[in-house]
């Protein structure tokens, strides 16, 4: 279970994210990155540090490095971050990999919403942030509930709250180029 602050934390950003994606584009792509990047160095810094401050800090610092990068290299981030919000859907919506096959397909998904985003940019982000949005809000908020992540509605829940992202935002971008 996460923390209350941090679950907050994740959700105002989810938000924000599901709701302003395209319209703070830049930040957007950022935020995203800081979070990927956030997540990564989570994975493995208990093994770096024991202290917790300091395996804090490494996250962050993860997260800032990967957050700089989305933001300076626009349409190369754009295509690993929708590559990477989609896949990462993939995996966390579908199961866990017993096997190659998941991992395959995340990757394949990715790829291909990559290329199709650097294409159709604008509907590419509102769908990429609602996404990702969506994905903070509702693990965040399942996790504070203490509900099972993999209870049956997860999936629809998911693609419900970033239906409603999408809709809002591209109502809401139409003269934002």
């Amino acid at each position: 279970m996460e923390t209350i602050p941090t679950g907050i934390v994740a959700i105002i950003i989810g938000l924000f994210l599901l709701f302003f994606g395209y319209r703070v584009k830049k930040i957007a792509i950022t935020v995203i990155w800081f979070v990927v990047g956030y997540w990564l160095v989570s994975q493995f810094a208990s093994q770096i540090v024991q202290d917790q401050f300091w395996q804090f800090l490494l996250c962050c610092v993860g997260g800032l490095v990967l957050g700089i990068f989305g933001m300076t290299i626009e349409k190369f981030a754009v295509f690993l971050t929708v590559g990477v919000t989609f896949g990462m859907s993939v995996m966390q919506n579908f199961g866990p990999a017993t096997d190659w096959t998941l991992p395959a397909i995340a990757v394949a998904v990715g790829v291909v919403a990559g290329v199709i985003a650097v294409w159709l940019i604008k509907p590419m982000i509102i769908i990429a942030t609602s996404v990702e949005g969506s994905y903070l809000v509702l693990n965040y908020a399942l996790s504070m509930l203490n509900v099972s992540p993999e209870s049956s509605l997860r999936l629809i829940a998911f693609l419900a709250i970033a239906a409603v992202g999408i809709v809002f935002q591209w109502n809401n971008c139409r003269n934002i180029e």
